[in-house]
């Protein structure tokens, strides 16, 4: 990979990094669709709540781990690994990192779970 290519990846990767971290970090919370005390317990808006409650947990959790993965990609860049496949050693192509800046392997080891 070239030194060019690497600076755009690794840009990048930062403006990835600010985005996901301020939308984790302007996240609302959760709202309540209650109107009164009489409607508190109704089922409907009970379970809408719920609902909402879990998927916003999701996507809160989705972008933690997004943000680590970004995290440990960058600091690939510092140690010089980054581009290598971390199973088998070899070159990631370029058109892989550009449409998944994070991955940590090749295209043939994308099913395997990098131990850290």
């Amino acid at each position: 990979m070239r030194q060019t290519q690497l600076n755009h990846l690794k840009k990048k990767l930062q403006w990835q990094l600010r985005e996901t971290e301020g939308l984790l970090a302007t996240e609302d919370e959760v709202e309540s669709t209650e109107l009164t005390d009489f409607d508190r317990n109704h089922p409907a808006d009970m379970a809408t709540d719920y609902t909402t409650l879990i998927t916003e947990m999701a996507i809160e959790e989705f972008r933690e781990e997004e943000i680590e993965e970004i995290k440990v990609a960058l600091q690939a860049i510092e140690d010089g690994t980054y581009g290598r496949c971390q199973i088998c050693g070899r070159e990631i192509p370029y058109e892989r990192l550009e449409a998944l800046p994070t991955a940590l392997t090749c295209i043939d080891h994308a099913d395997k779970e990098v131990v850290e």
